[in-house]
């Protein structure tokens, strides 16, 4: 796949970020700087720290992003990389899967509004990310609580500030599912009729599904797809309804059920 990040008007907003280490103490907190740019139908916060890193959280013309530049730039040709994030003085640290970026040192979260509505409970921000040199680096900041700006980014696309949701989903956007289950009937998504007579040649859509006891996956929402404007995500959604999960051996010997939680998992397309 290829790596990308999508163009917009914000380059002098993102410029001069680098690669920092971990300081010995948090900055002083920062908040969320909100940027509209009507001409795109765009909605920005943007959240600047002296460690390079600067978040930003966006709604452009009905599809949400976030993501984070700064970071220590991944490795040569990886489409995607893992970064430890937490939210909160006790908060665990948590790896999630993030796409990278043109510009290396960028990564795009798979889940968007998730992510965006644990930033915007506020507290000490913690991102660990490996960087060229097989090293570990940990940026530790701090973030003010209820940022009005990142909650209008999700209210311009239509995202709700609390998702009862987020609190029971397992897995984090990869293409494997959590530990939980196992695919009984795989997916098989077909890509979209061309737009304008152009077609990527592969992409994802990263869906959150809950599921009944016989397997069907149900209440569906995309969290994010790349490229847009091409309907993987549509795509995706239709395909999952004859898809059919069943619980691993593990999680059945434990008295783990289907229904307990919200899955999330990404969908690839590939040309072949």
């Amino acid at each position: 796949m290829k790596a990308f990040l999508p163009a917009l008007a914000v380059s002098a907003l993102l410029a001069g970020a680098v690669s920092a280490k971990a300081q010995d103490a948090p900055p002083p907190q920062e908040d969320w700087v909100l940027t509209s740019i009507p001409e795109r139908k765009a909605t920005l916060a943007l959240a600047e720290f002296t460690s390079g890193v600067t978040l930003v959280a966006r709604c452009i013309d009905g599809a949400y992003d976030l993501f984070i530049t700064g970071l220590p730039e991944a490795p040569l040709r990886a489409t995607t990389r893992d970064l430890g994030l937490s939210v909160g003085e006790d908060a665990a640290l948590k790896t999630t899967v993030w796409t990278v970026g043109e510009d290396r040192t960028t990564a795009f979260s798979r889940l968007p509004a998730m992510v965006a509505r644990q930033l915007a409970e506020g507290g000490e921000l913690q991102i660990v990310a490996q960087g060229p040199d097989h090293r570990r680096y940990r940026f530790i900041m701090a973030l003010n609580p209820s940022s009005t700006a990142l909650e209008q980014t999700l209210t311009a696309c239509g995202r709700p500030l609390i998702d009862p949701r987020d609190k029971d989903t397992e897995g984090d956007g990869r293409e494997t599912l959590p530990a939980l289950a196992r695919w009984e009937i795989v997916p098989r998504p077909r890509f979209p009729a061309p737009v304008g007579g152009r077609s990527p040649t592969e992409g994802y859509a990263v869906l959150s599904c809950g599921a009944e006891n016989d397997g069907r996956l149900v209440n569906c929402q995309i969290e994010s797809e790349w490229p847009r404007g091409y309907g993987l995500g549509r795509e995706a959604l239709r395909s999952v309804d004859r898809a059919r999960l069943r619980l691993n051996d593990e999680a059945a010997a434990a008295g783990r059920r289907l229904e307990d939680g919200i899955i999330v998992f990404s969908i690839n397309f590939r040309m072949d």
